[in-house]
């Protein structure tokens, strides 16, 4: 890992997410709103929610596994990945094979109030989808193989052509919710295919021993573990959009303010894990503790770099990035205002983010599951009965602070595990980098203020922030390059 890696991988996420973001504008110009979006919407949260869950729980296992000092050995590797793929592969069809024969009810579910006239629609859509499991877990699978062997940028843009084709299908002249479907599945397909040549130019294979001991059946319970400490996030997400789903609109305005929070954190969070995890698990695999820790005090130094002033921006500009982005037709400047209010609040929750996609890693490699496992059924099961307790009024914003202070807590006690598992990481290097990084966002915030004194301009546009946000990052970079943190970002070549 080093940081051209890292920019790189960050540019691909960043490219992949505005591509997606398109295919969400189209697909709502096509569509609008009705019983058949529903349908497809609900069915899609189906493999975009579960299934890559379960995907990337079994990437991040395969990273983990490659690893140990058993398959040390590049042929050993190459085995374990196809009898890996190959065990996973025939389980995922079986599971199909099961949803399929319960699709009627498993639609009742999903939809409960949908018209009884369109349930057989929806069970055909559903039929169309379902194949898309195999694809989503297989294409994470490979996608954590090549993460290992320094594969990145392929990796990080590999939901390109699946965009692609969804938005081409979309502007097709009028194109049915089924096509879509159809295509949807074969996009997830696509995922796989931008994989295969950097998988087979690797030497590894799709084809293995089912019966072999690198089976994902062994590591069940990891799976499991995993997969339960990914969700803690969009689980609470959706808590809380139920807890206010009384009041009109706010439901609305905690999903768009909690979707810009996670898209835009996680093009850097999810590009760091991409880029160091393998490192991580290289090092600590074999006993190498002493790197694993200023791998870790990189990563710590890189991410509040970048998300200080990410929370500086949101805090002084958060009304005009929401009123930019949503404000127009019936989304109206009182709603806008709230949504920036709650983006805001939930920006602060963005290290609890941190240690859900990169940092519960660490105790994963030790096995310590039980931090993470433990802390994501007690966040989840106690945050309803806090909601309802604690905000009497059902108040969006009180939601969301106790939200971000739970996240907050959870981070806290994920850091003092690390902790426990490598070693004390807090080196004086590392609080001395800590304190640059503040120092440079006073200075920008100094430079917020005065701004707010003097006439700048375009100040009357609906741009306007921009000019101010741009002086407050010259200040901000200038304090961190003169520090020299920002040398110790550039050159560190601790992880390899």
């Amino acid at each position: 890992m080093n940081s051209g890696a890292y920019i790189l991988v960050v540019v691909g996420i960043l490219i992949a997410k505005c591509l997606g973001f398109l295919r969400d504008i189209v697909f709502a110009s096509t569509f609008g709103a009705s019983d058949y979006t529903d349908i497809y919407f609900q069915v899609f949260g189906l493999a975009s929610l579960v299934f890559t869950g379960i995907g990337g729980a079994l990437s991040t296992l395969a990273i983990k596994n490659l690893n140990k000092i058993e398959n040390s050995s590049p042929e050993k590797q190459k085995d374990y990945v196809a009898h890996f793929i190959t065990k996973t592969s025939l389980i995922v069809i079986g599971a199909t094979i099961v949803l399929y024969v319960c699709a009627g009810p498993l639609v009742s579910v999903l939809l409960p109030g949908l018209k009884a006239s369109m349930h057989d629609e929806a069970v055909t859509i559903m039929h169309i989808m379902l194949p898309s499991c195999l694809f989503v877990i297989v294409a994470y699978i490979i996608s954590g193989v090549l993460q290992n062997t320094g594969v990145f940028f392929i990796t990080s843009i590999m939901s390109l052509p699946y965009n692609v084709a969804i938005i081409a299908s979309l502007l097709t002249e009028n194109v049915s919710i089924t096509a879509v479907s159809v295509i949807t599945t074969i996009g997830w397909f696509l995922h796989i295919a931008i994989l295969l040549p950097s998988f087979f130019k690797k030497g590894y294979r799709l084809f293995g021993n089912p019966s072999s001991k690198a089976s994902v059946s062994d590591n069940a319970k990891e799976v499991l573990y995993i997969f339960i400490s990914s969700m803690m996030f969009q689980l609470v997400f959706m808590i809380d959009k139920a807890s206010v789903s009384a009041d009109s609109g706010a439901a609305s305005t905690v999903n768009y303010a909690s979707n810009l929070f996670v898209t835009i954190s996680s093009v850097f969070v999810v590009a760091m894990s991409n880029v160091s995890y393998p490192s991580i698990s290289r090092h600590f695999e074999n006993g190498d503790k002493e790197s694993v820790n200023k791998i870790l005090q990189y990563i710590i130094t890189v991410l509040l770099a970048i998300f200080v002033p990410f929370i500086l921006v949101v805090c002084c500009f958060g009304d005009d990035i929401i009123s930019l982005l949503y404000q127009r037709g019936e989304f109206t400047e009182d709603l806008s205002r709230t949504t920036a209010t709650l983006f805001t609040i939930y920006t602060f929750g963005i290290f609890g983010y941190v240690c859900q996609e990169l940092l519960n890693k660490v105790l994963y490699l030790d096995g310590k599951y039980r931090y993470t496992v433990v802390g994501t059924i007690a966040i989840v099961a106690l945050k309803p009965i806090i909601n309802h307790t604690m905000t009497s009024s059902g108040s969006a914003v009180m939601v969301a602070i106790w939200t971000t202070v739970i996240f907050s807590l959870y981070a806290l006690c994920i850091l003092f595990a690390i902790k426990k598992t490598i070693g004390n990481y807090f080196s004086k290097e590392l609080i001395a980098n800590i304190l640059k990084i503040l120092l440079s966002g006073a200075g920008a915030l100094a430079v917020y203020e005065l701004s707010k004194l003097i006439s700048l301009p375009l100040s009357e546009s609906k741009i306007g922030f921009i000019v101010p946000v741009m002086l407050c990052a010259v200040v901000y970079v200038g304090i961190l390059t003169l520090s020299g943190c920002v040398k110790y970002i550039i050159k560190n070549k601790n992880a390899h």
